[in-house]
């Protein structure tokens, strides 16, 4: 049992659905995104305030040392030194001014202090320099006393010095490390949420009608009123929705189909009922001619027989269509060429002006069932007699040749050819590309060489005619 089915259902179980949906991944990624963002952009921003911290440092013991210059002979009160060192927040200022360092300004110290001084020169500091210093005095422990070298700003010199604790600019970073935060939570919630809504309007809702459209028509597919749409948009979710909408159009084009055929096959077994008894009257009519004196009736006899009898095979498999369990081939050797000429004769009986020339040579033997082979040859005849129509000149052509461990076997026909549009379903049932057919021919033929371990292939085809490959496993 998962987690989430022994929450009961509740807030805390809504909850948990919408952070494990996509809306809740990606409220949570965009807010993730954002703090990150404010996090990479937070010690940047400390280097700078730390940075102008001392130098607003600096520019106040300068202006201390630029008061102490204007005294009469540069000399102050102590009370004045010791103010204007207070206000500019360092314990020493000195001067360094054509290579001679001038002590300025000066607190008393305390030795120990002496001892804990840090120097952070500004003179020849870099970037990278600055951040590093900014990021060991916001982390540094208490106590340290930094000197600051930087270039002048209000007069001459090669540099000013001062000498400050670090506890204030501690303290000054850690209020402004907290503002900062605050600052960046409330920009990453607001931005967060913009992006989120926009986001969830943009794709989140999309995806999500898609995905109930999806789960609704996995449970209903006939449902017709289950609303796929079929998107202008150009991404991956308007793919998405246009394969969804296509997806559908053919399942329920199928499920339409499949209904149609499986009436189809229930009114077709019952037809082959009644044309099993009628066949069974033929056969009694067809051995009572088998004995007839006429010599023309006992030579054509025989073939209605042939004809009789697999139609009566037909019609009892027709009744086990709807299962699919027709008899497995029972093969032997067969030899194609007398297959392919009684074949003919079967399929073109009426189709008189067609020529067939069959050019097989008797050493090519399948193994194969040789009433499926006939009724495989027949269709394929029939097929390419229906193809030429009433034409002049219609002929067919036969030729069958060894292929290592298989025949092959070419029907080729001078007719139009096979048209482009039927070719990529043109074994389908029901492709026909006659008005005046069913559609079942080729497919019947391609199955029937595929239970054989065979295949039924179109070869070429253009406006010359069309060229069909069998192949069946060579004796």
């Amino acid at each position: 049992m998962s987690d989430a089915e022994t929450i009961p259902d509740g807030p805390i179980r809504r909850a948990a659905r919408f952070l494990n949906g996509l809306a809740g991944r990606l409220l949570l990624l965009t807010f993730a995104v954002f703090l990150l963002a404010e996090v990479l952009l937070f010690a940047p921003a400390l280097a700078a305030f730390h940075y102008n911290w001392l130098q607003d440092r600096i520019n106040l013991a300068q202006t201390a040392a630029l008061a102490l210059e204007a005294a009469p002979d540069s000399v102050v009160p102590e009370p004045l030194q010791r103010e204007l060192l207070d206000s500019a927040e360092v314990k020493r200022v000195a001067l360094k001014r054509n290579r001679e360092r001038l002590l300025l300004l000066e607190h008393p110290f305390d030795p120990d202090e002496e001892t804990r001084i840090v120097t952070y020169d500004y003179t020849q500091a870099n970037s990278a320099m600055g951040f590093g210093w900014a990021v060991e005095s916001f982390l540094a422990p208490s106590g340290r006393v930094l000197r600051v070298l930087a270039e002048p700003r209000f007069e001459s010199g090669e540099f000013i010095e001062i000498v400050l604790n670090e506890a204030p600019l501690k303290r000054a970073m850690a209020r402004y490390a907290i503002a900062q935060l605050l600052f960046s939570t409330i920009v990453a919630l607001v931005a967060g949420a913009i992006v989120y809504i926009v986001l969830s309007i943009v794709f989140v809702r999309p995806m999500r009608r898609l995905t109930n459209s999806i789960e609704r028509f996995r449970d209903r597919p006939e449902d017709a009123s289950i609303p796929f749409q079929r998107s202008a948009r150009q991404d991956e979710i308007g793919r998405a929705e246009r394969a969804a909408f296509d997806m559908a159009e053919q399942v329920r084009a199928s499920l339409k189909q499949r209904e149609r055929l499986a009436a189809l096959g229930g009114a077709v077994a019952r037809i082959a009922h009644d044309l099993r008894n009628m066949l069974a009257t033929a056969q009694l009519v067809s051995e009572r001619l088998s004995a007839s004196e006429d010599p023309q009736v006992r030579q054509i006899a025989p073939r209605l027989e042939r004809a009789i009898g697999r139609a009566a095979g037909l019609a009892s498999s027709t009744a086990r269509f709807g299962r699919a369990d027709e008899e497995p081939p029972v093969l032997k050797p067969v030899r194609l060429d007398e297959a392919v000429a009684e074949a003919a004769t079967d399929a073109l009986i009426i189709a008189t002006n067609v020529q067939v020339s069959i050019d097989i040579d008797p050493s090519v033997i399948a193994i194969a069932d040789a009433d499926h082979v006939h009724r495989l040859f027949v269709n394929l005849l029939r097929n390419a007699a229906q193809a030429l129509g009433g034409r002049d000149g219609a002929k067919i052509v036969v030729r069958g040749l060894r292929q290592g461990n298989l025949c092959a076997i070419e029907i080729v026909d001078n007719g139009p050819g096979v048209p482009e549009a039927v070719q990529a379903r043109l074994f389908e049932p029901f492709a026909s590309t006659d008005s005046h057919g069913a559609g079942l021919g080729l497919a019947i033929a391609r199955e029937l060489a595929r239970t054989q371990g065979g295949d039924l292939a179109l070869a070429r085809s253009g406006p010359d005619g069309a060229c069909f490959l069998v192949t069946l496993p060579g004796a």
